[in-house]
């Protein structure tokens, strides 16, 4: 059996640096012979975290260039990072091989698993019901693949997207009070998480609900559409003229 090939991206300066072990420790629980995983970034950005559609404009053709080069290099699916899915769309525009992007990965496998979904990510204050750094870029986004009516709520912790990344301590705390108040207040029976392998696990063990992880559940997603062989369709995401 010919071994899959997948690129997973993290989409900002820095991003193998800021998140490339804690991306390592997902893919160890996921791990196959027959899949080959390979994380990259963008040297050449300028944001090292993604919180608005300013950051998202400045590093959405970057990302599709890095996914176009993917391709070039015989990788056979890209899992396109980050929850703002910058460059997502023009990628699949361009590639003839599986495109997923992170957002529309977690969603779709939480819409399986549970009628109602919260987000917890990264914002100013904790507890907003629609906070969040880009909250309305996720919103804007389960618009876009039909899953709105199932968006519980996308709650906020207190916290900088890289502190995270640096796994603070305090974080399992708040992330676990406000998943809390997302099945209780917000109807929630799915929860999208954040963060590293460590808080997701705590969320797991202490929430009764199905916590969804989106960076394996993107590179699962591209695996799965690579076996089955499936790519998005050119009906949708006709090949630009210029390319």
């Amino acid at each position: 059996m010919k071994k899959i090939k997948i690129c997973a991206t993290i989409p900002n300066l820095d991003g193998i640096k800021s998140w490339g072990k804690i991306h390592q420790e997902f893919f160890e629980t996921i791990k196959h012979p027959n899949v080959e995983i390979t994380i990259a970034d963008l040297p050449k950005a300028k944001i090292k975290s993604v919180s608005n559609a300013f950051d998202t404009t400045n590093l959405g053709f970057l990302h599709t260039e890095l996914a176009i080069e993917a391709e070039k290099k015989g990788f056979d699916g890209v899992a396109m990072g980050c929850l703002d899915e910058p460059g997502v769309d023009a990628a699949k525009e361009i590639l003839s091989i599986p495109v997923v992007g992170e957002c529309e990965a977690a969603m779709h496998y939480a819409s399986l698993v549970g009628r109602k979904f919260s987000f917890l990510i990264p914002g100013q204050i904790t507890g907003s019901k629609l906070g969040g750094d880009g909250a309305y870029l996720i919103e804007d986004l389960a618009r876009k693949y039909g899953l709105i009516q199932k968006l519980s709520s996308i709650r906020s912790v207190s916290a900088a997207t890289l502190d995270y990344a640096k796994q603070k301590e305090n974080l399992k705390k708040q992330m676990l009070l406000q998943a809390q108040k997302a099945i209780d207040e917000d109807g929630a029976d799915a929860i999208i998480g954040y963060g590293s392998l460590d808080l997701i696990s705590f969320l797991q063990k202490n929430i009764k609900i199905p916590i969804i992880e989106p960076v394996r559940s993107t590179v699962t997603f591209v695996e799965s559409l690579v076996k089955l062989g499936i790519s998005h369709s050119k009906r949708t995401f006709p090949k630009p003229n210029t390319f």
